[in-house]
Order: structure tokens, then sequence, then C-alpha cells
């Protein structure tokens, strides 16, 4: 069969096909196949719309009555019959007749699921198991911790790549995208709806063992945890009310509630580890020619829940986070897997409209770090979805062509692929449209043009730094989360300069390049080594830091202000009182503040506890601004340490502003391309501005180069460093300033 494979390429993992790089640009189609019942080949005329426009690569969701788990497994043999494949493979087969040489990845569900599922009603200890007063809410789905399913899961991957192998259709599968949990996101109902869970057999017996690896002993159990009832031949996962517990407001002990911190993490291997199990399958089944990935990750968004979505039960509450207990967490594990080939997530939900940015869930550099590549799914509500679809949808067609030019932007930019979702419904055809079409042409164009570029390893200067296990030691509200969410959309995107979203064990470790500016997004805990560890990155080489509200509060023992104290060099003070705490600038003179408007607040309206100030007085710091919080307190909130070798900067409130981050960036060295705060992106050769408001715009390159017009081929500039244009409001513009020609 023909070899598909992740290579480093120019500097960043790309697509391999047979050796060769290529671009890989998708159409997600969900007409042929579905779940309607009848089995009849249903004209899709969109499918080879695409296909004309240069697509070779397209996904099909395998799912329910199509060819799922349940739909393959007879329980009367625990076998998966080859009839049970029939209908999925027939579809594959008709596309790849119709447009020859595609190849096809195969979104599958590999999980029971439903009161109707023979699997399930043959084995009902496996199935995940709320909380007691939830327990009649249950979704019918197994236990992440059962073995027993794990194992028939990947029977069921390996017999569909053998039906698929048989019936001659290898050279047409690109890989299989696995899912897990509800929507193929690995996140179940429990964490969206915000229930405890998972009490199930296989969980506590997981748990339990997890346990006795990790501890030994009762006693060195008993010492971690702080308690002295428990065994290790006890049923552990910690009850509703421990999982829920906090010692102070937001946080909780490291060691009196070890106990749900343990289980957090746990949870979050045991993800890990069945991802990398079912991605094995996928490798084994294909003699490792088929590439498997999944949605994971999402370390910058699971900060919602159903309340975002208006979904689910209506009675959950819309203020806590996902992240803890949806397993994310387990990134790191997943991305050292040699089985895994790439990752994926819907661009960013909460600010796709104009003005907004659409960028990528999990931290992605991470992924271009460990060799994988990125893919972005591109769920665009098109004009031709119902009016009021939501989701950034575009009121007219000039606002759907900015927007899908900003989307492909940000994934030529970052060296990624991605797919396009035709799920309109009941129609389908979400770009049927001739200039939509015309820009699907020039955007295959581009990326062909774009895999030969001789850099396409990251440009940015600036680290996102998100600390994956950071959610294990707070509470489950997402009263920081969201406003840390905000940022990105409201800030990072438009500070003028492009950023990498890095984890904090990639920067620790040393897998992650030295940056000139490092902005500590929820660096909540660490551990005495990783403060030292980390203090010996950020203080050399003039770097420039950014720490924000909590920074090292909790180590592996306390909960304690002087955490925040030795990390930062500054005296932090802590009131342990809960408000929202906003911050107001009042120095002006200093240079990071001197683009910042009189009325420029940043902070937030939603309870941040406890709270944080900074003494400045015989110290070092300089204060910048002052944090309005709790009884009308005003104290300095925003200060800068500018030190021999490196600056640090604190603010104890979060989203601080785009025109504040831009000057210490520049202070820092790196290299601005505009100082409008508009979205940009860029690379070593491309940069995108979004725009907000009309008006000239400028930017300024990092070197002198012939400057291209890329979306239409217009020549801009010759031999410049600098150069102005006019740009509408929500328009984008795409300029490319390398070496190697664009072919129109």
């Amino acid at each position: 069969m023909d070899v598909c494979d992740i290579r480093l390429h120019n500097g960043a993992p790309t697509l391999h096909i047979n050796g060769e790089p290529v671009f890989a640009p998708m159409l997600t189609t969900n007409k042929n196949p579905h779940n309607t019942g009848n089995k009849d080949w249903r004209p899709d005329p969109y499918f080879e719309d695409f296909y004309r426009a240069g697509f070779r690569l397209f996904q099909i969701q395998v799912e329910g009555d199509i060819g799922g788990f349940d739909r393959c497994y007879d329980p009367e043999t625990d076998s998966f019959p080859s009839e049970g494949y029939d209908y999925s493979c027939e579809v594959l087969a008709e596309y790849a007749r119709r447009c020859p040489g595609i190849k096809v990845l195969l979104r599958i569900m590999p999980e029971p699921r439903g009161k109707n599922s023979k699997w399930l009603q043959m084995h009902p200890e496996q199935m995940e198991l709320m909380e007691e007063k939830w327990q009649s809410h249950n979704y019918e789905n197994p236990s992440y911790a059962s073995d027993l399913w794990l194992n028939d899961a990947c029977r069921y991957i390996k017999r569909f790549g053998e039906e698929l192998i048989a019936r001659g259709l290898g050279d047409n599968v690109l890989g299989f995208l696995i899912g897990g949990g509800n929507s193929c996101e690995w996140v179940k109902s429990g964490p969206m709806e915000d229930w405890a869970s998972d009490y199930s057999e296989p969980m506590q017996i997981g748990f339990r063992n997890w346990l006795k690896e990790k501890y030994g002993t009762d006693e060195a159990l008993r010492a971690a945890w702080g308690k002295d009832d428990v065994s290790l031949e006890d049923d552990l996962v910690p009850s509703p009310e421990a999982q829920n517990a906090t010692e102070l407001f937001l946080f909780k002990h490291p060691v009196r509630h070890r106990d749900s911190i343990d289980h957090y993490e746990y949870l979050a291997h045991r993800v890990a580890y069945d991802i990398c199990k079912l991605s094995g399958a996928v490798k084994e089944v294909s003699n490792r020619s088929w590439l498997a990935g999944v949605f994971y990750g999402y370390l910058q968004e699971m900060v919602w829940n159903d309340g975002f979505f208006g979904q689910g039960d209506l009675t959950c509450d819309t203020e806590h986070s996902a992240a803890a207990r949806s397993g994310h967490a387990g990134f790191a594990e997943v991305l050292a897997s040699p089985d895994v080939d790439f990752f994926c997530s819907p661009y960013g939900y909460g600010f796709r409209g104009t003005g907004g940015e659409g960028g990528f869930m999990s931290p992605y550099e991470s992924v271009r770090i460990a060799g994988k590549l990125w893919m972005s799914e591109e769920d665009f509500r098109s004009l031709n979805w119902d009016p009021d679809s939501g989701y950034g949808q575009p009121n007219d067609l000039e606002e759907q062509l900015n927007l899908l030019k900003r989307q492909f932007s940000n994934i030529l930019i970052h060296q990624s692929s991605a797919w396009w979702c035709d799920w309109c419904k009941p129609t389908m055809g979400s770009y049927d449209e001739p200039n939509t079409m015309k820009l699907f042409e020039r955007m295959v164009k581009l990326g062909q043009h774009n895999i030969k570029m001789p850099h396409r390893e990251t440009a940015a200067e600036i680290a996102i730094v998100i600390d994956a296990e950071s959610s294990f030691y707070r509470s489950t509200l997402n009263n920081i989360d969201i406003p840390n969410w905000r940022a990105r959309g409201w800030a990072m995107a438009r500070m003028g300069a492009p950023v990498d979203f890095v984890m904090l064990s990639d920067i620790l470790e040393g897998r992650a390049k030295e940056y000139k500016m490092y902005y500590m997004l929820n660096t909540f805990h660490l551990s005495d080594e990783n403060r030292a560890k980390l203090k010996g990155i950020l203080e050399r080489d003039n770097k420039m830091t950014l720490f924000i509200y909590a920074p090292g509060y909790a180590s592996d023992e306390t909960l304690d202000v002087e955490n925040v104290s030795k990390l930062t060099g500054m005296n932090v003070i802590l009131r342990p009182r809960r408000w929202s705490v906003n911050i107001m600038p009042t120095n002006f003179e200093d240079p990071i503040m001197k683009a910042t408007p009189t009325s420029m607040f940043w902070g937030t309206d939603m309870q941040l506890g406890p709270i944080f100030a900074i003494d400045t007085k015989g110290t070092d710091a300089v204060p910048l601004a002052t944090s309005v919080a709790q009884q009308g307190r005003f104290e300095t909130g925003f200060a800068i340490a500018r030190r021999e070798n490196y600056t640090y900067a604190y603010s104890v409130a979060p989203l601080v502003p785009a025109c504040i981050l831009r000057e210490m960036a520049r202070e820092a060295g790196v290299h601005i391309y505009n100082n409008d705060e508009d979205v940009i992106y860029a690379g070593h050769d491309y940069v995108m501005l979004h725009t907000v408001r009309t008006g000239k715009k400028t930017i300024t390159l990092p070197r002198t180069a012939n400057v291209v017009d890329a979306f239409s081929g217009e020549a801009i500039a010759d031999n410049v460093n600098e150069f102005s244009f006019d740009m509408k409001s929500g328009e984008t513009k795409l300029f490319y300033f390398g070496d190697l020609p664009i072919e129109d």
C-alpha cells in the first residue's frame, strides 16, 4: 500500500505520501454515509466540486447505523463479521470510483453507545457511572478505564482495516481519526455538565492500581493524602464533595486535596493510554501505512461547558470548566506516542466572527515540537446555513470570503492542515457559491507553493505558556479560565507580532526553542524543582516574562503567597477574600505604558479568590497600574522589575491588553509587524492582517523583500521593509514576501 506518514520537511511536520511532501486540505462530507436508514447513494456534487478545485484528500464520518462499533459487533459470536463493514466500504469505493486517486480520512467512533447497544447490554458493569444524584441522566457508554472495551475497540479497528485492505481500498485510506466521548472529541457528558464521575468498577480498579504503582504502600498513600483512614485496597475515586472541595476559594491544597488531584491526573493518563492503544491498532493493521490521530489537547479551550453551547441538561450551571474532568491534560503523554500522527480541533468557538481570530484549541507549537501534524476542523457556518446558525456566521458574501481567507491564512502560516465541513443541513452544499469555490482553488495553489518554502518552522518570538495540569489544583469554576480564554482573541492576536502556544513541560524540558518573551498564562502550580528550573530559563539573555494572577501559588506541599514572591522576586500580598479584580493604569511614563489609553482597564468581573496585590516599596519593582478590588482596595496590581539579565512583569488580574503586550514585546526586542491592533498572523514569508477599523495600515517586515498580495497575485511593493495600504473593516489581506514566486 501507499505509505502515509508525518515527517519533518523544511522545519515543519508535514504529510508525506510515499516519501513526497503533500499539502493536505480536505473536505468532510455528511451526505454519504448518513443516519437516515436510507442506504441509497445520494448525489454529492459538492464533493466533486472540491475534487475539481484540486482537493485529493477527504474525510468521511463512520458512526451509528452506518458502520460504527454497534453496527459491526455481533454479540452471538463476540466478533466483528465482514458484513458489518459493507456499507462504509461501499461508500468509500463509490467516492473513489467517482474521484480517482483520492485518499480518505475515516472518522470513527470505536465506542458502543446507547440503550440499544448489544455490547453494553452484555457488559453493564463496564459503563461509566455518574455521581448518585445524576445517575438518572447517565449516558450509556463504556468507562474510559474499561480494559474489556478498549480491547474490543482495538478489535473493531483492526477488523475495519482488514476489510478495507481485502476489498482493495487500502490505497484510498489516508488514516483514521479516532473519536471518543460524546462528540468524537474525548469529552464526556459529565465534564460538560459538572457531574462528578466515574464511579464504575473499571474506574475504581484502574485508579486503585495506578495508586499502587505511584505510592506502593498504604503508609505512603496516607502521607501523600494527609489521611490516616485510606488503604490501597479501598474504592478511592473521590466523592463529589471531595472532587469539588478547595482550601481557599479557587485553589485546592496540594496535600489535603491530593485525592482529587490524583484522580484527575489518573483520568488524564487513562484517556491518553486509551488513545495511544487505539492508534497502535491502526498502525498494526496497516503496517504503519495509515495515519492515526485524535481531537485532543484542548488546553486553551476546555474552559467552556454545555451552557456555552446551549445544549445538554437545561439545569446545568454555566459557571464550571470542563478542563480537569475532561482528561485532556494527558496531552504530553499522547504527544510522546510514536503511534499518534496528528491532532485536531474545531477552530476556536469564542470569537469566530468578523474582527475575531480563528485560533486552534490546543498548544499547537507543542504539537509541532513533537513532530506531529496539526489539523484544523473548519466547521464554518456559511451563508448557506440556516439563518442564526451562530458561531461567527457571516452576513454577506464579502464577509464570508474574508473570514475564509483569515482562517486559511492561519492554517498556511502555521504550516498546518485542515478540513472544511459540508454540514449545511438539510441540503448540504455549505460552499456552493462560485466565488467561494474559486477561493478554494486559490487556497490549494498557495498551499502547494508553501510546501516548497525553505523555512517552514515558526517565526514567533513570543511564547504563550500553558500548564496542562494547572486545573488539577483548582476548583472546577471557570472564573480565571474564561478571561484567560478571552485573552487570545482580545489581546494576544492583536499585539502586532506572532505568538506560539507552548506547554510548560516543553519549556521546562528544553524541547521548545528559546523565546524573547514569555506570557505565563496559567502556571499556578510549580514544584520547588520546576520553579528553580523555570527561573533558570527565564532569568537570562534579557528575556521578558509576564506572570498572571497566581503564578506558582501551589507547590507540591503548600498553598503559600511566598511561593508567588519567590517566583516573581516581588513582594506579593494575599487577601483571603473573593471579588472581581480590575486594573487601572497609573504610570504612563514607563515605556511599556506610554501607548496605553487613559481609559484602558483590564481584568475581570468574575470573582477571583484569593486576591493578590504587589508591595513595591523599597524594591526594584516599578508600579505600573492599580488593582481595584474587594472593599475598593487601591493597591498595585501590575508592576515590572527590570533586572540585569531579564525582566519580570506581573499582573494580578488576567486580560492584559494588546497595547501593553506590544510594548513589552518591543522592549524585549521582538519584531513588531503592525501597531494598529488588528488580528495578525506571521511566518517567515507570510503576514496576514484581519481588520477591525477602516483606514491606512502599515506593515514592517523583518527583512527587505518584494511583496505580493497572495490571494490576488497583485504586486504590492518591490525591495521594501515597510509598506502601507488601505483596508476596510472586516477585510483580510495575506501578503507574501518570500523569494519563490507564486505560480498563477
